[in-house]
């Protein structure tokens, strides 16, 4: 397979570093922060009307199809919100709420196919390697080759492992979310992998201590307000003197400021989860970074014509074969022929007969020797 040279250009890792910074400009884009949000209201009550009705009828599957709306809800609700942050990462004009949805509806189960081919993949390789464990077993040279092969092994089903599943799949998301089909998606992530491995795996490394940082600061911020809010409604929570948050759980059983302190909690539950949000944005917008400048300046066409030059070998080797088996299974049902009927055998010259009075006659003959009948 040929790659074009840009492939091999130095990756812009310094760039790179810079641009994730602005990652955590996605708390501006108030668009994806309110469709987050209405992604995480809408399981939350899908989920929980359908598992309520499920209780109270003791139905199994309308449990199972609770929690089953609920994930696609969270599913094609998330993805929505990738849209809106790859386009602004991208500069390109923002989309509507419904916009976003419908995209998602229509483009996000190619993550779903991603996902499922790559665990065809682990699952492919694990087999091979089982094959070659069981070789392994002959006697003598069974130990000799299982000290290479083990090692080997290892090697190969860990970076693959990590290759798909911390490389290929957080970028996934941001190579779907920018319009490219699932074999485009595959392609592109392989020639990425095999490119700008290291790279990417430092940039990731650098997005979650971004987000990680980005998660303390805020949560710190709003633990200290919380707590400070607390004590100086003690008066009205009926909590006394104490300024803590375990007092205000503690006053959720009842007193006098029961109905503050639920109050309190609802809205204290509310603010945490839209602080949650924040950190969640800040990494759906840093993966959609790190996949730009790890596609950029990338020609892909070489990498996706070579996988669907393989996948058309695949294809037609596999169409050959089913012709083959259709050919055999025809050729086994199919009744014998009948047996074509043999030829009268000529008679022999001397057992010539006259037709009028039967009696023996030469094939010469003219007249009948007996009858004078004309023979000829």
């Amino acid at each position: 397979m040929t790659i074009s040279t840009e492939a091999h250009k130095p990756f812009p890792f310094s760039s790179a570093v810079g641009s994730l910074i602005e990652a955590t400009d996605a708390i501006k884009n108030f668009r994806a922060i309110a469709l987050l949000a209405l992604t995480f209201v809408g399981a939350v009550l899908v989920g929980g009307v359908l598992t309520m009705l499920a209780g109270s009828m003791s139905s199994v599957v309308l449990a199972f199809l609770g929690g089953l709306m609920a994930f696609l809800v969270m599913f094609y609700g998330s993805n929505a919100v990738g849209i809106l942050l790859m386009r602004d990462a991208q500069g390109q004009p923002g989309l509507s709420l419904v916009d976003a949805v419908l995209v998602s509806l229509y483009t996000s189960h190619r993550l779903i196919a991603v996902v499922f081919l790559e665990f065809l993949i682990v699952l492919a390789a694990m087999i091979a390697i089982a094959i070659i464990l069981f070789v392994c077993k002959i006697p003598v040279l069974g130990p000799v080759l299982y000290a290479v092969v083990f090692p080997l092994s290892a090697i190969v089903l860990g970076v693959l492992v990590f290759a798909l599943f911390y490389v290929m799949l957080p970028l996934a998301g941001p190579a779907a979310w920018s319009g490219a089909s699932v074999f485009q998606i595959i392609a592109r992530l392989n020639l990425i992998v095999r490119t700008k491995l290291v790279s990417v795996i430092l940039l990731e490394v650098l997005l979650f201590l971004i987000t990680s940082f980005t998660a303390l600061l805020i949560f710190g911020v709003l633990g200290t307000g919380v707590s400070l809010t607390t004590g100086m409604s003690a008066g009205i929570l009926g909590l006394g003197g104490q300024m803590n948050m375990y007092a205000l759980a503690s006053g959720l059983g009842g007193g006098s400021g029961s109905g503050y302190i639920i109050a309190a909690g609802l809205g204290g539950g509310l603010l945490m989860a839209a602080a949650a949000v924040v950190p969640g944005l800040i990494f759906t917008k840093g993966v959609c970074i790190i996949y730009l400048n790890a596609t950029r300046n990338v020609d892909f066409s070489a990498s996706e014509a070579s996988l669907n030059d393989g996948l058309a070998v695949v294809k037609k080797k596999a169409e050959e074969a089913r012709e083959r088996a259709r050919a055999l299974a025809e050729q086994a049902t199919a009744p014998a022929a009948p047996a074509a009927p043999a030829a009268p055998a000529a008679a022999p010259a001397d057992s010539l007969q006259c037709p009028s009075c039967k009696a023996p006659v030469a094939s010469d003959d003219v007249f009948c020797g007996e009858c004078a009948h004309k023979l000829k």
